[in-house]
């Protein structure tokens, strides 16, 4: 999965060019997630399962023929959600600026707003209402998303864990990014990614920490050694637990 994340301040025009962005990579063949990180509580839109949800419902789902809408009363670290989009071959982002372990486009209204908006992981900037002086960065504005979207597939990249769990040698998932973009790195090197110890519940994946993998594995294989029938020289191991 590709990422970018597309950041800037409040009424800078984020959610539009999420929405345009997400409209040009899915009419180029893309299958596109898109993640919105909301301040505070949702508001929700004044639809029949919003009724039900705000009723009360622990979940409320809106199912047709096209879409499924899902409501849910539970909390999302960036890296849960990570987690669960992996398997779509783009996401876009709208906010996240400062965790959020992969390639971004600053959307500014001024060369003072993109200044405080640039970041090793930026790429490049979106102006709305024109040209930004001095920008160290690309440029972009109304009219240019597309040549924003090709740029943005020619350098987005798959983000890491977002765990920040300390173990790879650049110390958090936002440096081993920039290196990945600087083309110093490899996603791979993010010891979750990498990992051969694989969590699954109920089909969706669970990032585990170096610490939490070892322990999984040094624990299961002590008790699978242990039984009859095992070779001694089996290297896969793939346990299915139904409640």
């Amino acid at each position: 999965m590709k990422a970018v994340a597309v950041v800037g301040f409040k009424g800078s025009g984020k959610t539009a060019l999420a929405t345009k962005l997400v409209r040009i990579l899915s009419s180029r063949g893309y299958r596109v997630a898109a993640l919105k990180h909301a301040h505070g509580s949702l508001t929700l839109s004044p639809t029949d399962s919003a009724k039900l949800f705000e009723a009360g419902a622990a979940v409320a789902l809106a199912v047709s023929q096209e879409a499924v809408e899902i409501l849910e009363r539970r909390s999302l670290a960036l890296s849960e959600a990570l987690s669960l989009l992996r398997s779509y071959d783009f996401l876009v982002a709208e906010g996240f600026k400062e965790s959020f372990p992969g390639v971004r486009v600053a959307v500014v209204r001024s060369g003072e707003e993109l200044e405080k908006l640039t970041h090793p992981l930026t790429i490049a900037a979106y102006a709305p209402s024109g040209s930004v002086a001095g920008a160290s960065v690309p440029v972009y504005g109304p009219g240019e998303e597309e040549e924003l979207a090709g740029l943005i597939e020619e350098k987005a990249f798959e983000p890491p864990a977002g765990l920040d769990c300390g173990s790879c040698r650049y110390g958090s998932c936002v440096a081993l990014a920039a290196a990945v973009l600087r083309g110093e790195a490899s996603p791979r090197d993010c010891a979750v990614l990498s990992s051969k110890v694989k969590v699954l519940v109920d089909g969706k994946p669970i990032d585990l920490n170096p610490f939490v993998q070892n322990l999984f594995k040094r624990v299961v294989i002590a008790m699978v050694t242990t039984l009859k029938g095992v070779p001694e020289k089996a290297r896969t191991l793939r346990i299915e637990v139904e409640e």
